[in-house]
Protein backbone atom coordinates (compact mmCIF):
# COMPACT_ATOMS: atom_id res chain seq x y z
CA UNK A 1 0.00 0.00 0.00
CA UNK A 2 1.47 3.65 -0.67
CA UNK A 3 2.19 5.64 2.10
CA UNK A 4 -0.69 8.35 1.94
CA UNK A 5 2.11 10.83 4.05
CA UNK A 6 5.98 11.97 3.34
CA UNK A 7 7.92 13.91 4.57
CA UNK A 8 11.41 15.66 3.82
CA UNK A 9 14.08 16.55 5.56
CA UNK A 10 16.44 18.50 3.97
CA UNK A 11 19.70 20.06 4.66
CA UNK A 12 20.59 23.72 3.19
CA UNK A 13 22.29 23.50 -0.16
CA UNK A 14 21.15 19.57 -1.27
CA UNK A 15 18.34 20.52 -3.13
CA UNK A 16 16.12 18.76 -1.46
CA UNK A 17 13.31 21.26 -1.38
CA UNK A 18 12.97 21.02 -6.04
CA UNK A 19 12.91 17.31 -5.19
CA UNK A 20 10.41 17.32 -2.55
CA UNK A 21 7.89 19.87 -4.96
CA UNK A 22 8.59 17.51 -8.03
CA UNK A 23 7.60 14.97 -5.72
CA UNK A 24 4.70 16.67 -4.28
CA UNK A 25 3.69 17.58 -7.93
CA UNK A 26 3.58 14.07 -9.69
CA UNK A 27 2.31 12.81 -6.67
CA UNK A 28 -0.67 14.76 -6.41
CA UNK A 29 0.46 16.00 -2.78
CA UNK A 30 -0.66 18.43 -0.94
CA UNK A 31 2.68 20.36 -0.38
CA UNK A 32 3.50 21.79 3.32
CA UNK A 33 6.53 23.79 4.25
CA UNK A 34 6.24 27.38 5.63
CA UNK A 35 2.35 26.79 6.00
CA UNK A 36 3.28 24.51 8.84
CA UNK A 37 4.41 27.42 11.01
CA UNK A 38 1.81 29.81 9.51
CA UNK A 39 -0.91 27.65 11.19
CA UNK A 40 0.75 27.86 14.13
CA UNK A 41 0.98 30.81 14.72
CA UNK A 42 -2.75 32.08 14.25
CA UNK A 43 -3.41 29.25 16.78
CA UNK A 44 -1.23 30.69 18.99
CA UNK A 45 -1.74 34.57 18.02
CA UNK A 46 1.42 35.76 16.91
CA UNK A 47 3.61 36.41 13.97
CA UNK A 48 4.63 33.27 12.13
CA UNK A 49 8.36 34.55 12.95
CA UNK A 50 7.99 34.04 16.56
CA UNK A 51 7.04 30.32 16.03
CA UNK A 52 9.88 29.84 13.34
CA UNK A 53 12.25 30.79 16.18
CA UNK A 54 11.11 27.75 17.86
CA UNK A 55 12.90 25.29 15.69
CA UNK A 56 16.32 26.30 16.53
CA UNK A 57 17.48 25.26 20.05
CA UNK A 58 18.02 28.68 21.70
CA UNK A 59 20.98 29.62 23.50
CA UNK A 60 21.49 29.88 27.10
CA UNK A 61 21.22 33.72 27.86
CA UNK A 62 18.42 33.43 25.19
CA UNK A 63 16.76 30.20 27.74
CA UNK A 64 17.22 32.58 30.21
CA UNK A 65 15.47 35.41 29.32
CA UNK A 66 12.49 33.63 27.76
CA UNK A 67 11.70 32.92 31.45
CA UNK A 68 11.99 35.75 32.48
CA UNK A 69 9.59 37.35 29.95
CA UNK A 70 6.24 37.50 30.13
CA UNK A 71 3.26 37.92 27.37
CA UNK A 72 0.19 38.47 26.65
CA UNK A 73 -0.68 35.92 24.25
CA UNK A 74 -3.28 33.47 24.84
CA UNK A 75 -5.15 31.11 22.77
CA UNK A 76 -8.02 30.07 22.97
CA UNK A 77 -8.31 26.16 23.29
CA UNK A 78 -4.04 26.29 23.08
CA UNK A 79 -3.50 27.29 26.68
CA UNK A 80 -6.40 28.54 29.01
CA UNK A 81 -5.66 30.33 32.07
CA UNK A 82 -6.59 28.84 35.44
CA UNK A 83 -9.77 30.81 36.74
CA UNK A 84 -7.32 32.64 39.14
CA UNK A 85 -4.81 33.56 36.55
CA UNK A 86 -4.39 36.95 34.56
CA UNK A 87 -4.48 36.14 30.92
CA UNK A 88 -1.97 38.55 30.56
CA UNK A 89 0.88 37.51 32.74
CA UNK A 90 0.91 34.09 30.73
CA UNK A 91 3.85 33.20 29.23
CA UNK A 92 4.36 30.94 25.84
CA UNK A 93 7.79 29.01 25.74
CA UNK A 94 9.77 28.12 22.75
CA UNK A 95 8.18 24.38 23.64
CA UNK A 96 4.93 25.86 23.72
CA UNK A 97 5.00 26.64 19.95
CA UNK A 98 7.29 23.43 19.00
CA UNK A 99 4.32 21.86 20.47
CA UNK A 100 1.72 23.32 18.52
CA UNK A 101 4.10 23.05 15.61
CA UNK A 102 3.61 19.01 16.60
CA UNK A 103 -0.33 19.57 16.70
CA UNK A 104 -0.28 20.99 13.26
CA UNK A 105 1.99 18.25 11.59
CA UNK A 106 -0.15 15.66 13.31
CA UNK A 107 -3.54 17.44 11.87
CA UNK A 108 -2.13 17.63 8.41
CA UNK A 109 -0.95 13.80 8.59
CA UNK A 110 -4.21 12.55 9.68
CA UNK A 111 -5.97 14.19 6.75
CA UNK A 112 -3.75 12.15 4.27
CA UNK A 113 -2.39 13.11 1.04
CA UNK A 114 0.28 15.48 2.02
CA UNK A 115 4.09 16.23 1.78
CA UNK A 116 5.66 18.40 4.94
CA UNK A 117 9.09 19.96 4.64
CA UNK A 118 11.15 19.93 7.76
CA UNK A 119 9.53 21.21 10.99
CA UNK A 120 10.51 17.75 12.42
CA UNK A 121 8.22 15.35 10.77
CA UNK A 122 10.52 12.17 10.74
CA UNK A 123 10.36 13.14 14.40
CA UNK A 124 6.90 13.90 14.97
CA UNK A 125 5.55 11.00 12.59
CA UNK A 126 7.72 8.64 13.53
CA UNK A 127 5.25 6.14 14.56
CA UNK A 128 2.62 6.69 12.58
CA UNK A 129 0.97 4.57 10.39
CA UNK A 130 1.41 5.63 6.01
CA UNK A 131 4.06 7.76 6.29
CA UNK A 132 7.15 7.83 4.50
CA UNK A 133 10.30 9.31 5.28
CA UNK A 134 13.13 10.96 3.32
CA UNK A 135 16.64 12.75 3.88
CA UNK A 136 18.38 14.68 1.40
CA UNK A 137 22.05 15.04 2.30
CA UNK A 138 25.19 16.13 0.98
CA UNK A 139 28.51 17.42 1.66
CA UNK A 140 29.13 20.78 2.68
CA UNK A 141 31.60 21.27 -0.13
CA UNK A 142 28.95 20.91 -2.55
CA UNK A 143 26.10 21.99 -0.57
CA UNK A 144 28.19 25.23 -0.24
CA UNK A 145 29.04 25.47 -3.69
CA UNK A 146 24.94 25.26 -4.94
CA UNK A 147 23.90 27.17 -2.04
CA UNK A 148 26.39 30.29 -3.68
CA UNK A 149 25.00 29.58 -7.04
CA UNK A 150 21.60 29.57 -5.90
CA UNK A 151 21.67 32.93 -3.99
CA UNK A 152 24.24 34.71 -5.54
CA UNK A 153 26.24 35.01 -2.54
CA UNK A 154 30.01 34.31 -1.64
CA UNK A 155 31.26 30.79 -1.46
CA UNK A 156 32.65 32.22 1.74
CA UNK A 157 29.13 33.27 2.95
CA UNK A 158 27.66 30.25 1.21
CA UNK A 159 30.26 28.04 3.52
CA UNK A 160 29.33 29.84 6.97
CA UNK A 161 25.81 29.23 6.11
CA UNK A 162 26.04 25.71 5.48
CA UNK A 163 27.92 25.39 8.82
CA UNK A 164 26.23 27.37 10.78
CA UNK A 165 22.63 25.24 9.88
CA UNK A 166 23.80 22.32 10.26
CA UNK A 167 25.07 23.17 13.69
CA UNK A 168 21.60 24.62 14.67
CA UNK A 169 19.40 21.50 13.30
CA UNK A 170 21.89 19.23 15.03
CA UNK A 171 21.42 20.85 18.63
CA UNK A 172 17.76 21.36 17.70
CA UNK A 173 16.90 17.44 17.35
CA UNK A 174 19.10 16.39 19.99
CA UNK A 175 18.24 18.44 22.51
CA UNK A 176 14.19 18.36 21.55
CA UNK A 177 13.92 14.77 20.00
CA UNK A 178 17.04 13.34 21.43
CA UNK A 179 18.15 11.67 17.95
CA UNK A 180 20.62 12.49 15.36
CA UNK A 181 18.62 13.65 12.71
CA UNK A 182 21.38 12.80 10.21
CA UNK A 183 21.80 9.50 10.70
CA UNK A 184 20.17 7.73 7.73
CA UNK A 185 18.62 4.32 9.33
CA UNK A 186 15.60 6.70 11.13
CA UNK A 187 14.58 7.44 7.37
CA UNK A 188 12.58 4.87 4.65
CA UNK A 189 14.95 6.71 2.03
CA UNK A 190 18.63 8.68 2.32
CA UNK A 191 19.74 10.19 -0.85
CA UNK A 192 22.83 12.19 -1.36
CA UNK A 193 22.28 15.23 -3.13
CA UNK A 194 25.83 15.83 -4.66
CA UNK A 195 26.18 13.66 -7.66
CA UNK A 196 22.34 12.12 -8.20
CA UNK A 197 20.31 14.10 -10.84
CA UNK A 198 17.62 15.44 -9.59
CA UNK A 199 14.90 13.38 -12.18
CA UNK A 200 16.36 10.21 -10.48
CA UNK A 201 16.17 11.72 -7.04
CA UNK A 202 12.30 11.94 -7.78
CA UNK A 203 11.95 8.29 -9.11
CA UNK A 204 13.55 6.65 -6.50
CA UNK A 205 11.25 8.72 -3.50
CA UNK A 206 8.03 8.06 -6.06
CA UNK A 207 9.39 4.44 -5.94
CA UNK A 208 9.25 3.79 -2.37
CA UNK A 209 6.62 5.75 -1.35
CA UNK A 210 4.38 3.69 -3.94
CA UNK A 211 5.86 0.37 -2.64
CA UNK A 212 5.71 1.11 0.89
CA UNK A 213 3.87 -1.33 3.36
Amino acid sequence: MAASVVTFSVQLGSNGLTIAQAVSSKLDLRYYDAEVVSQAAALAGVSPETVAAAERWPTFLERMLERLALTTVVSEGVMPAPPAANPATLMMTSADYRQLIEQVVTNLAQRGRCLIVGHAGQAILKDAPGVFKVLVHGSAKRRAERLSQERGISIKEAEAMVKDSDRQRTEFFKHVYGLDWLDSSFYDLSINGDDLDEETAVSLVITGVEHSV
